[in-house]
């Protein structure tokens, strides 16, 4: 196995997943500097510049640029983290992607599909690997979840129903000035920022894509930006015949703990799962195999990461296998156009919210 190090640059420090450069070294910058393989050589960020300072007392080798043309013609290096607004990420990505530098990229990818349709194909003709930041199809409850279904235990899917909500966008909770949560930082509400991670693991579980949709949106709470939207119920068809419903919102009036959960109902079971870090399965199932037993509680042991972005060690594990394939040219698992086909999704139930009606989901790009 190639076990060299790749020299990796950071691009984008406002987003608060990216971390900070410090005495502790937190969020993306830390578990990069943490994980095997890679060596951090420079850090980028072209709107607010005093974000750099610290980096020459905490990270005096590396270098520090003000934008992506200068980092790309100036320093060597074959990895970059992109972690920016979702309206600035297609221009920046596909800048790195044709000088050929690998790509981790933090969710959303772009505003709407047309901008990342066009970004997943200069990936491709390029030949650079590049994984977006959707992580929880790699939770092992999840993996044992797909196992279940894939087994036959819960039968032929019938019905999927997801509740992700979070607190309200508003001061002292959310703060509203943040770029997540303006048109022209982010580009679209609760669905684009959160709600594509239930999308994203229901295309997984299920092996298909969603067909149709119809969806509502609105504002309630009314802090976040115009026209963006803090509540989206969605009701969805999917190719393999089961329908879905999804309730996602910025609605909780005190800074707690996601109210989430995952259903998927089939002909002879039924699974519960907390996507957003539960580490229980229930699962019932009248399969002949589980006639001793038909009512099931898996626990794993999701063990804490180092410090960092990755809060769990399977998380950690993620991110370690996208840079052992980055370094040998292997394509991850989860790609550029599953996120694709995610924000196609999106796409479709914005559609529908605007104009009240069902609508298909266009996979054409």
């Amino acid at each position: 196995m190639n076990t060299r190090a790749l020299k990796a640059a950071m691009v984008g420090l406002r987003h608060g997943h990216m971390g900070k450069v410090g005495p502790e070294h937190t969020g993306y910058i830390g578990t990069f500097r943490q994980l095997d393989g890679v060596e951090i050589v420079a850090y980028c960020e072209d709107t607010d510049p005093s974000l750099l300072e610290p980096v020459g007392q905490f990270d005096p080798d590396a270098s520090t640029y003000t934008s992506i043309d200068d980092l790309i013609r100036n320093e060597e290096f074959e990895l970059a983290v992109v972690v920016l607004p979702a309206t600035e990420v297609p221009d920046a990505a596909i800048k790195l992607a044709e000088a050929g530098k690998h790509m981790y990229v933090e969710k959303q990818l772009a505003r709407r599909s047309p901008e990342l349709a066009e970004l997943t194909r200069v990936v491709d003709r390029n030949g650079v690997v590049a994984m977006p930041g959707y992580p929880h199809r790699f939770n092992p409850v999840c993996r044992e979840l797909k196992q279940l279904i894939d087994d036959g235990m819960l039968g032929r899917p019938l019905d999927v129903e997801g509740r992700l909500v979070t607190s309200q966008v508003r001061p002292g909770l959310r703060d509203p000035e943040n770029f997540l949560f303006t048109d022209a930082g982010e580009g679209g509400g609760v669905l684009h920022m959160l709600g594509c991670h239930y999308l994203e693991v229901v295309r997984y579980l299920l092996g298909c894509e969603i067909k149709s949709v119809q969806a509502m949106t609105g504002r309630p709470v009314g802090f976040i930006d115009q026209p963006l939207e803090d509540i989206a119920l969605v009701a969805m068809e999917y190719e393999n015949g089961a329908y879905g419903s999804m309730h996602a919102g910025y609605l909780q009036s005190t800074r707690s703990e996601y109210d989430h959960t995952l259903i998927i109902r089939g002909t002879e079971g039924e699974a519960h799962w907390s996507p957003m870090g539960g580490p229980a399965l229930l699962a019932k199932s009248t399969h002949d195999s589980w006639k001793e037993a038909p009512e099931r509680t898996i626990y794993h042991r999701l063990e804490p990461g180092p410090s960092g972005y990755a809060s769990s060690k399977w998380m950690f594990n993620w991110m370690q296998e996208f840079v052992n394939r980055a370094r040998d040219g292997r394509e991850t698992e989860i790609t550029m156009r599953d996120a694709l086909r995610v924000l196609q999704s999106i796409d479709a139930m914005y559609a529908s919210a605007a104009s009240g009606r069902r609508i298909l989901v266009d996979y054409a790009n």
